[in-house]
């Protein structure tokens, strides 16, 4: 059997890892638009933007003898112009043809634009090393820099940049830091982290404009008429699933292409996995993009193809780091409803809690910060479909580990 993979990145390269690992012996063919050897990507808007440059082969996902050893071909730069499902076929853009037997779409996401800034230098996204390393070389030379989205990505990339020694200016629409991805708590704990590390933090504000001077970045006019100067400006406004080729072939798509809990797309021998995948049957509705879904994803996809047991299944977790500090979260925080309560309980290390929050009793979502054990045990409630009490939540005195192997 032939395996074509298209994209290398944690979804691709988790997939043909765990077919390895699982006795598969076929052919597996890896395929990246990206040229080099792939890299993490949490790193990109952390630890990469502080490094020299020099050692960036740290950041890769595999060391290069892993592909070999693994007999995965690794074909970088190629852009797959094309799927011809009929042929079980994929067509290059030089105009290759290359048969699968089973063929794995990792394809991501591409982050979303500002069309004001479209073509002008000094602006930066954040989604692929290149992106991560022209950021760096930018930072370098400059003195202050404008994030606009208050998400993980542009508080990380605030965060890199704050302590590099660079003024900040973080813009968010939403009334709120990280308001689609957290709860409001979590929200008010990274404003006031931003803030005290010296971070100028604006929400509720909209961009009315975006300006160039000799073709460079200048500044950014808000709603409010607020004019904002910087010497680099950095998107991070969210990504939009890469739906185009498999919609081409006749794929069925719906804000990601859609598949079922297989990992199965609408067509026979075609999968898809990682931030552009959406699974139909979700319990959460909703795409997930997080490393996390990146390598459960593939490991789903791998049992599908190979035979061997799936993974068991796990809450969605994530996590993300900011002047050193450490949020752990696992399940979905509903981004819009009315009945959700979000309390907090104390953690074991000093300054460390947990916010847990329910839909009327049922629990959905644990975020911690400098937490472990809250994170460990809320996320293992969340996978036994447990519900502590909200009084007990908030009880210190509370064992909550008695609680979660009681049940």
């Amino acid at each position: 059997m032939r395996v074509i993979v298209i994209g290398a990145s944690h979804a691709g390269i988790g997939f043909v890892d765990a077919m390895r690992r699982n006795g598969f012996d076929g052919e597996l063919v890896l395929i990246d638009s990206l040229v080099g050897q792939p890299l993490e990507r949490p790193p990109l808007s952390k630890a990469f933007l502080c490094a020299d440059g020099e050692d960036d082969g740290r950041f890769a996902l595999r060391k290069a003898d892993w592909f070999a050893d693994n007999r995965i071909e690794l074909i970088d730069g190629c852009r797959v112009a094309a799927i011809h499902p009929d042929a079980r076929q994929i067509e290059t853009a030089s105009g290759e043809h290359m048969s699968y037997d089973r063929l794995v779409l990792a394809i991501g996401a591409t982050p979303r634009r500002l069309p004001a800034a479209a073509h002008m230098s000094g602006v930066f996204e954040l989604r692929h090393p290149d992106d991560a390393a022209g950021l760096r070389a930018a930072a370098a030379d400059a003195s202050s820099a404008i994030v606009i989205g208050g998400g993980y990505i542009g508080l990380e990339v605030a965060a890199t940049l704050v302590k590099s020694g660079k003024d900040v200016t973080v813009i968010e629409a939403a009334p709120r830091l990280l308001a689609r991805v957290a709860s409001p708590a979590i929200s008010s704990f990274f404003a006031g982290l931003h803030a005290d590390a010296g971070t100028k933090v604006i929400t509720d504000a909209g961009v009315e404009d975006i300006a160039a001077d000799h073709g460079g970045f200048s500044h950014v006019t808000l709603s409010d008429g607020r004019q904002l100067l910087a010497d680099m400006l950095v998107v991070g406004i969210g990504v939009t699933p890469e739906t185009a080729l498999a919609e081409k072939a006749g794929i069925e798509t719906g804000n990601g292409i859609l598949v079922d809990s297989d990992m199965q797309t609408s067509m026979a021998g075609i999968y898809a996995i990682g931030d552009g995948a959406l699974q139909r049957d979700s319990a959460y509705g909703i795409r997930i993009e997080s490393v996390h879904n990146a390598q459960d994803s593939a490991e789903r996809a791998a049992a599908t193809i190979n035979g061997h047991a799936p993974p068991a299944v796990q809450a969605p977790w994530f996590w993300s780091e900011q002047f050193g500090l450490r949020l752990q979260s696992a399940g979905i925080v509903p981004a819009a409803a009315d009945d959700l309560v979000c309390l907090r309980r104390p953690g074991k290390r000093a300054d460390g809690f947990s916010i847990w929050s329910f839909r009327g009793g049922e629990l959905c979502a644990v975020e911690a910060v400098g937490d472990p054990a809250g994170y460990m045990l809320g996320k293992a409630c969340l996978e036994k479909g447990l519900s502590p009490t909200h009084d007990s939540v908030t009880d210190a005195a509370f064992d909550m580990k008695a609680f979660v192997a009681a049940k």
